[in-house]
């Protein structure tokens, strides 16, 4: 059973060559979250651009950032001082409570040693023309500075959600990393090779990977 959806923003919830998030997807998110199920966003954005659909959390700035329910943790060694201070006074003008990654009250300190480590699963490595493009594959995950796919194992272990309870939909190299660590996941259908091979399947948006996640129904493109 699905706990939480992780569903990268740009190329994934908002389609390339769109500007907002539709109708049709903004009450997908609203019918998983009445369903009991957490919606978390997640983006390279810094959180002032995202759009507001009411997630239950956000991961911006590519996992150096989550905010969940007002309070923002940031990992302090992936910012220079400049943009630490910038993020900091920002997320304190808008109310949000600012904790440092590394702080004894940081509940994110104790990541997942799998995921801090940087392995991950390929899920369909046929994908990959061979076994050389593979290794570099894994290499370049391995040696991310920062990675969404961290990120959201600490999540789900504060959360105590265990992976197969987990669906995340991305499109690009930076979500290669979440994708492997979720139970389900879905590669959107213009995403690279090695993107896809790093999810159970691909999807045509949104809407779309999660009717086949069993998540919604639609008929004739419409939500039931």
């Amino acid at each position: 059973m699905i706990q939480i959806v992780f569903m990268d923003i740009d190329g994934t919830l908002i389609p390339y060559g769109q500007q907002e998030v539709s109708r049709h997807a903004l009450k997908a998110v609203q019918l998983l979250q009445k369903q009991g199920i957490l919606v978390f966003g997640v983006t390279g954005r810094c959180a002032g651009q995202v759009p507001e659909i009411g997630f239950d959390g956000l991961i911006s700035y590519d996992g150096a950032c989550i905010q969940d329910k007002g309070k923002m943790i940031l990992e302090k060694d992936f910012f220079e001082d400049q943009e630490l201070d910038w993020i900091m006074k920002d997320a304190r003008e808008q109310g949000c409570r600012v904790v440092l990654a590394g702080e004894d009250e940081d509940p994110v300190q104790n990541p997942i040693q799998e995921a801090a480590q940087g392995k991950v699963r390929l899920k369909r490595p046929w994908l990959l023309p061979d076994d050389t493009m593979r290794d570099q594959v894994l290499d370049a995950l391995e040696h991310r500075t920062f990675d969404k796919g961290i990120v959201v194992a600490r999540i789900l272990n504060i959360l105590r959600i265990p992976a197969g309870s987990v669906m995340a939909m991305g499109d690009g190299f930076n979500d290669m990393g979440m994708l492997a660590a979720a139970g389900i996941s879905a590669a959107m259908k213009e995403a690279p090779l090695q993107v896809q091979a790093c999810a159970n399947f691909t999807a045509d948006g949104v809407l779309d990977a999660l009717e086949h996640a069993g998540l919604i129904a639609m008929s004739n493109g419409t939500l039931l």
